[in-house]
């Protein structure tokens, strides 16, 4: 076989290029080729006049590739499992963030429902006049705010409560009921209820409980003041829910307030509210109700009097006094002069 690094002879010429046939191609060195040959390979390449082509580099060895291969695969595969395993711990923590919070919840429901049961436990022996209920209320009840609630129950018994004779136990049911309503014992509950006051719709609500949350030591005087604004309120009804407001506050100042919406109130509601606020209802003291008698007995003959006030009147004094002397005013004068 003709040696290829060899000139051809020329009886075998190739063609030439404008025969229309490409010339041929150099042909590759084979690796194996001894060192002699390609050294006079390169000799005669070069006095052929074509370029040198760089030597053809070895290539990796299959184990070389295996282990590049193998290395890169370990690299992804350990970031993918660091990208899951972060994603996989995130994905656990929310898990638990949600069992933690919907436990949270649950445990809190069930704890305000057995609160619930327990205020509704002592609201039914405080509406027996019992005394130890009355101070369990009296040092439970700010606990229940905002985690119990009003129901037909809790409202028959509070009812029944607040207007028993004895004033230890309408005290408890009075703050009972604050708890009940939401209004915290305090600053903010003031604040609160002195705000609803001032929308119509919630008027006669907030200016019950600014006279129960007074009487119950949180700023009475402050309390006596916002009522005392709405007294002439253009809707009876609020104007009632003052003047029950003012018998719970129960403070000096409110005896002359009540006394005057008595007596010139022009809705007979009013008027009868007042009347049994100082008779009665609401926290005064029998002294403060004797106060308030004194008027009424002096009012006795008064002929701007209606004949309804009279009758409210002379019902008050009945209450106040344990007395039953009917319209005799001279007989009830003769009463409040030995009584003082």
């Amino acid at each position: 076989m003709a040696d290829l690094l060899k000139p051809q002879d020329p009886s075998n010429e190739s063609p030439k290029p404008d025969d229309g046939i490409e010339p041929p191609q150099r042909p590759e060195v084979d690796g194996v080729q001894a060192p002699a040959e390609v050294e006079k390979s390169a000799q005669k390449t070069e006095s052929d006049g074509l370029p040198i082509a760089p030597p053809k580099q070895q290539p990796l060895s299959r184990a070389a590739e295996v282990i590049v291969y193998l290395s890169l695969g370990f690299a992804v595969c350990v970031l993918l499992g660091w990208g899951a395993h972060r994603a996989i711990a995130r994905l656990i923590s929310a898990v638990a963030a949600t069992k933690a919070v919907n436990g949270g919840v649950a445990t809190s429901q069930r704890a305000d429902r057995i609160r619930q049961t327990e205020a509704e436990g002592l609201l039914r022996r405080l509406a027996t006049g019992e005394q130890a209920a009355a101070d369990q209320v009296l040092a439970q009840s700010d606990s229940w705010t905002g985690k119990t609630e009003r129901t037909p129950k809790t409202d028959q018994w509070v009812d029944i409560a607040i207007n028993l004779k004895d004033m230890h136990v309408r005290a408890a049911a009075v703050q009972a009921e604050l708890a009940l309503d939401g209004v915290p014992r305090d600053a903010s509950g003031l604040k609160m209820l002195e705000d609803a006051a001032d929308n119509p719709s919630n008027r006669a609500w907030a200016l019950w409980l600014l006279g129960a949350l007074g009487s119950r030591g949180v700023s009475p005087e402050h309390a006596a003041k916002v009522i005392g604004a709405y007294l002439d309120d253009p809707v009876a009804a609020n104007r009632a829910a003052g003047v029950n407001g003012l018998a719970l506050l129960a403070t000096d100042e409110t005896i002359p307030m009540l006394l005057d919406r008595f007596r010139n109130d022009p809705s007979p509601v009013v008027q009868e509210r007042a009347a049994c606020g100082l008779a009665e209802a609401g926290m005064y003291t029998h002294e403060q109700r004797m106060v308030a008698a004194a008027s009424m007995v002096a009012w006795l003959d008064d002929s701007l009097l209606t004949a309804q006030q009279r009758t409210w009147m002379i019902q008050a004094l009945r209450d106040i006094s344990g007395q039953n002397f009917g319209t005799d005013a001279a007989a009830w004068r003769r009463w409040h002069d030995g009584a003082r």
